[in-house]
């Protein structure tokens, strides 16, 4: 039995494109694959003349991928949005897999997500390959127009460089042939917090003078394991973190064969590593497993293992370091600007630089941290100055030379 919704007649166009008719309508009618669900968008062409039909067809079907939200809520293929998401589920298999940490993924998706500015919201529909060098700049006038003062320029290239991502991630899928030029945004460097050597000593001899009267910070005694997760950090190029010092567990630390300690961080800033202490480090470790030993099992985590929440063990440690800086006027440093917990990793890169002599591998040294030797370079070398042994070496002229 033929009904009147039976097609009669069904003419392929191309992938995803085809005409029909049915005993329904005298119109020739359109009906276009969408990729992502498997699903058909189908529409009227008005046109009774095949010919016409297809014209009205390859129109509509241009249209649609461009701007699909015209016709339905499924994304465009070539959108921006598409290209994003695939970049965030990459990122997500890579935070799943351990190739990257958690927070590779968080703050990309803060500035795609933002509601008022973000990609998303601006970038939204738009063709991936109708998107131009000026029309991102159009986007980072918006970022300071909507704000009192203009937005930062290393934030602005940190947008940058996820416009970036989304590109190259398009490019894989053959969707643009290259990329544009993303603008880029001069970036002052602030001199990193640290200590000089006088400064570190006198904090040291700080928290021990806590220690001995006993000084108590929001319910929680100042004791030697705070000294002793300064000394660590200072001594290993740990980053004072959630993820990184206080995630460490008893299991991640190794001995090595040269007196060091091996430390296996697995979900640090930037990924896994495994990095290596001082000799010094070691011995501070093993006070730590002394006093602690009660919870020196494989499990239990190196600080304040006594607390699940390692965020609350990371603003315990916190305050107590803020306490010991306030009560002995150490706060901040010659500029005026105040120290955090950080400044023992700024403190020990500044001083393995230093008293190397020029000597030490900055390969090495950011690989161990962590870090990047741009990092090294635009932070560290480039405000140090220049050691008596550094001088000896720089104007020394062998024989063979």
């Amino acid at each position: 039995m033929v009904t009147r919704n039976q097609i009669k007649e069904n003419l392929k166009l191309q992938t995803g494109l085809h005409l029909y008719k049915s005993g329904q309508s005298k119109f020739w009618y359109v009906r276009i694959l969408i990729p992502r669900t498997k699903k058909f968008l189908r529409k009227s062409t008005a046109q009774t003349n095949r010919i016409d039909a297809t014209k009205v067809a390859y129109e509509l079907f241009q249209d649609f991928m461009t701007q699909p939200t015209k016709y339905t809520k499924i994304d465009a293929p070539n959108s921006f949005k598409f290209y994003a998401e695939k970049l965030i589920e990459k990122q997500r298999r890579e935070v799943k897999t351990g190739a990257k940490s958690a927070r590779f993924l968080s703050d990309d998706l803060k500035i795609i997500n933002r509601e008022d500015d973000g990609l998303l919201i601006y970038f939204r529909d738009h063709p991936i390959d109708e998107i131009t060098t000026s029309a991102m700049r159009q986007y980072f006038d918006l970022l300071d127009d909507n704000r009192d003062k203009p937005l930062a320029s290393s934030t602005k290239n940190k947008h940058g460089v996820i416009l970036s991502k989304t590109f190259k991630m398009a490019a894989e899928f053959d969707a643009i042939k290259e990329i544009p030029l993303i603008p880029n945004f001069s970036v002052t460097d602030n001199p990193r917090v640290t200590f000089e050597e006088n400064e570190y000593k006198e904090f040291l001899s700080s928290i021990k003078k806590c220690i001995k009267k006993g000084d108590v910070v929001r319910g929680h005694k100042i004791t030697d394991e705070f000294y002793y997760f300064v000394c660590i950090i200072v001594h290993s190029y740990l980053r004072p973190t959630d993820r990184e010092a206080f995630a460490l567990k008893h299991k991640d630390i190794s001995p090595n064969d040269d007196g060091t300690i091996n430390l296996r961080v697995t979900k640090g800033k930037t990924g896994f590593r495994q990095s290596f202490s001082t000799e010094s480090g070691s011995d501070f470790y093993n006070h730590l497993r002394k006093i602690n030993n009660d919870y020196a099992r494989p499990n239990n985590f190196l600080f304040l293992p006594k607390m699940e929440n390692r965020n609350h063990a990371n603003r315990t440690f916190q305050r107590m370091f803020n306490y010991v800086l306030d009560t002995h006027g150490l706060k901040l440093d010659q500029d005026g600007q105040p120290r955090t917990t950080y400044s023992l990793r700024h403190y020990a890169l500044q001083t393995r630089l230093n008293k190397s002599g020029g000597k030490v591998n900055i390969y090495d040294l950011a690989r161990n941290a962590g870090t990047s030797v741009n990092q090294l370079e635009r932070f560290y070398l480039k405000r140090m100055k220049v050691s008596k042994k550094q001088r000896e070496n720089l104007n020394r002229f062998d024989s063979t030379e």
